[in-house]
């Protein structure tokens, strides 16, 4: 009985702590399948965004059609941003012309792109909250 007990309690634990943070889901629209690759999602906190290998979580998804979808399961509380970009030749980098302009489709959370160079943090971020699920539509730009 008394190890029931226990087990009922660390079951009930470990529940309150998952249910204390958030799920993403982020669905990536306008990738070019025909170019193939994997899709590269990252999860970034303030510090560090948007530099690959800086993220909070990253994921890379198959590239099978024209969207890629992820979801982020036990996201602790907090304001994040996400970079993605479509990486076709596998090499886990946003490739770059002479002049430093992305030759991959990428984006970033809330659609939206500096003037010269990715854009702020506080523009691209979102909460996630206790026990709530967001979901992100993100629309890469080649």
């Amino acid at each position: 009985m008394r190890n029931s007990i226990l087990i009922v309690v660390i079951l009930l634990t470990g529940m309150n702590l998952r249910a204390q943070n958030g799920g993403v889901e982020v669905k990536i629209v306008d990738v070019v399948a025909e170019w193939g690759g994997t899709v590269n999602i990252g999860v970034f906190e303030k510090n560090g965004f948007p530099k690959i290998g800086e993220s909070f979580i990253n994921v890379n998804v198959p590239v099978r059609d024209i969207e890629a979808t992820h979801r982020f399961e036990n996201i602790p509380p907090g304001t994040y941003a996400i970079a993605v970009f479509q990486d076709i030749n596998g090499d886990d980098e946003l490739n770059r012309d002479i002049y430093r302009r992305p030759t991959e489709p990428y984006a970033f959370s809330n659609n939206v792109f500096g003037r010269f160079g990715p854009p702020e943090f506080a523009l691209a971020s979102f909460n996630v909250e206790v026990g709530i699920d967001s979901k992100l539509e993100i629309r890469l730009k080649d």
